[in-house]
C-alpha cells in the first residue's frame, strides 16, 4: 500500500550524465535540471563520472567509474557519429536516494508540472510507451517481427519489490544482450535501455503486451536540428535549421509540454541557456 502520509515519503529526480569526447552531457544536465526544479519543485540527483564538474545545486552527486568498453554510437541528426554512455541505468533503483523517483534523460526538457500529477496515482513503476515526433506517430518496434519498445527517457518508480525486479531484469538483459537480442528478434546490435525496459516489462507481465504501467500521455520528440525555442504564451515556437531537402518545416508551433530533444548541439548553445533562463523567470 502507498504510504498515506506524503510528508514521510521522499521524492526526487535522478539523471545520469556521462561526458563523451564530443558531448558535454553534464552541462546539458545542469540546464535541464533548472527546468526540473522550476516546474516540478523536486530535488535532483546526478549520477556522473569521477572527473565531471556539475554546476547545478544538485541534491546529491553520485560518481561512478564508467566501463571504458561500455560506449554506444549512433548517427546524429546531422549525420555525425555520436558516442554516448547508456549502460548502467539499471542501477537507478539502488542509487536513488528517494522513495519515489523520476528517472529522466538529460535531453528531456520538463516544461510543465504534469509529471507531478502521476504521484497522485497508484503504481509501482510507470514507463513511457508512446512517442510522437513533429512528423507524426512513430512505429516504435525493436524489429520487423519484434515487440514495441518503451522509451526509457522518462521512468517513474517507487521503492517496491516489483520495481526492484524490473531494474534487476534490465541489468540482466544488459549483461546478456546478445541472448535477448536473438530471443526478441531485435534488429540492431546496439544495446538500448528502451529495449531493455520493454523486455523487462514484458517478462514481468507474463510475456504479454501490457500497458497498465504506462505513463498516460504520448511523449513528444524533436528529431530535427534546432536553432532556437521561444515561448509564446502557452505555446512554444521551435525554429529549425533550414532543411535543404524540404523534409521538415522551418518552424513548429507546439503546446507547452515536456520535450525530448535529440539535437545535442542545440542543448549546448547559448540560445538554449537563454531559453532556460526565460522559462525559469
Amino acid at each position: 500500500m502507498q504510504n498515506s502520509d506524503v510528508s514521510d515519503v521522499s521524492r526526487g529526480v535522478l539523471v545520469f550524465a556521462f561526458n563523451t569526447e564530443k558531448v558535454d552531457y553534464v552541462a546539458i544536465a545542469d540546464q535541464s535540471s533548472r527546468l526540473i526544479q522550476h516546474n516540478l519543485g523536486l530535488p535532483v540527483t546526478i549520477v556522473t563520472d569521477l572527473d565531471s564538474n556539475p554546476t547545478f545545486a544538485y541534491d546529491h552527486i553520485i560518481r561512478l567509474t564508467p566501463d571504458a568498453g561500455q560506449v554506444n554510437y549512433r548517427g546524429a541528426i546531422n549525420n555525425q557519429t555520436i558516442a554516448w554512455r547508456n549502460f548502467g541505468r539499471y542501477l537507478a533503483y539502488e542509487l536513488s536516494p528517494y522513495d519515489e523517483t523520476v528517472l529522466l534523460d538529460t535531453d528531456y526538457l520538463v516544461l510543465d508540472r504534469s509529471i507531478n500529477t502521476l504521484f497522485e496515482t497508484e503504481f509501482d513503476y510507470q514507463l513511457m510507451h508512446h512517442n510522437q515526433s513533429t512528423s507524426g506517430n512513430d512505429n516504435d518496434v525493436m524489429g520487423n517481427t519484434s515487440l514495441p519498445f518503451v522509451w526509457a527517457t522518462v521512468v517513474l518508480f517507487r521503492k517496491r519489490e516489483r520495481s526492484r525486479m524490473l531494474f534487476d531484469l534490465v541489468g540482466r538483459i544488459q549483461r546478456n544482450y546478445r541472448y535477448y537480442r536473438a530471443l526478441y528478434n531485435i534488429t540492431t546490435d546496439r544495446f538500448r535501455n528502451d529495449y531493455a525496459f520493454a523486455i523487462a516489462n514484458n517478462i514481468l507481465n507474463g510475456y504479454c503486451l501490457n500497458e497498465s504501467e504506462s505513463i498516460p500521455w504520448t511523449m513528444l520528440s524533436i528529431y530535427h536540428e534546432i536553432e532556437s525555442i521561444e515561448p509564446v504564451g502557452s505555446l512554444l515556437k521551435i525554429n529549425h535549421t533550414l532543411s535543404s531537402d524540404g523534409t521538415y518545416p522551418t518552424t513548429s508551433i507546439l503546446p507547452r509540454q515536456g520535450l525530448h530533444i535529440l539535437d545535442k548541439d542545440y542543448l549546448l548553445t547559448d540560445s538554449f541557456k537563454q531559453f532556460v533562463e526565460t522559462m525559469c523567470e
